[in-house]
């Protein structure tokens, strides 16, 4: 059990009233969790929905000689995978923690059936399930659409429109390793790729990042603000 207001500052319970807030607080459980854990392992049944209040979580997937790939960063205010959850299937992601995290497990059954009252809750519900939709897609579309090149550049964009609304300067918020199994590709591959993008403008010093001119990099990658840019979820104030 936790306290209602926990609830409270995220998203994803925005729309529900106090006395289902409370209901929902006296099943959730808090837990915290060290680097290198994981919450849940690919195929394990989907018993609980999961909200990350702090640190970093990476969902990952392995293939058939046992090579891991990063599917998706998950940062505080992310639910996760609430699909799997509603649907009683079974995650087709682990989740590991990347740096020390507190996080919230809610019993699926019971979100179930708040889902079933409707009203804003259940609205909220369908947004969180757009959203993570949204960003399976254009993962899609940057694998088939863009090459490598392209697709850091395009990383490196939205990182600028996340950090500062499309700002020349930007920090890279994770080590070339991490980034570089998020992007897909090995740790040479990436600093190859950072090396190449010289040529678009884009110098890296360490973890900071001075983009020449946006407007070129957005034209080298195909990069649109309104359709490319994360629908990112955010813990409230």
């Amino acid at each position: 059990m936790i306290e209602a207001h926990l609830l409270e500052q995220i998203p994803l319970f925005s729309g529900m009233t106090p006395d289902d807030l409370e209901q929902v607080a006296k099943l959730t459980d808090e837990v915290t969790c060290d680097k290198g854990n994981f919450l849940f392992r690919e195929g394990d049944k989907a018993n609980h929905l999961y909200v990350l209040m702090s640190g970093l979580v990476q969902l990952t997937a392995r293939g058939p000689e046992g090579q891991q790939t990063v599917i998706e960063i998950l940062y505080p205010g992310d639910s996760f995978i609430l699909a799997a959850v509603i649907t009683h299937k079974r995650f087709l992601m682990s989740a590991e923690v990347v740096k020390t995290a507190r996080v919230l497990k809610i019993p699926g059954p019971e979100l179930i059936e708040l889902i079933r009252h409707g009203g804003d809750f259940g609205v909220t519900m369908m947004a969180t399930l757009s959203t993570q939709f949204r960003t399976m897609v254009r993962q899609v579309k940057n694998q088939r659409l863009r090459t490598t090149a392209q697709r850091v550049a395009a990383f490196l964009l939205d990182l600028a429109y996340d950090q500062g609304r499309g700002e020349n300067r930007i920090t890279l918020p994770h080590s070339k390793k991490l980034l570089a199994a998020l992007l897909g590709m090995s740790q040479e591959g990436l600093s190859r790729t950072f090396t190449a993008l010289k040529e678009q403008g884009v110098e890296i010093d360490h973890n900071q990042v001075h983009i020449e001119s946006i407007i070129k990099l957005r034209r080298f990658c195909g990069f649109s603000n309104k359709l490319d840019t994360t629908d990112r979820i955010n813990l409230k104030d």
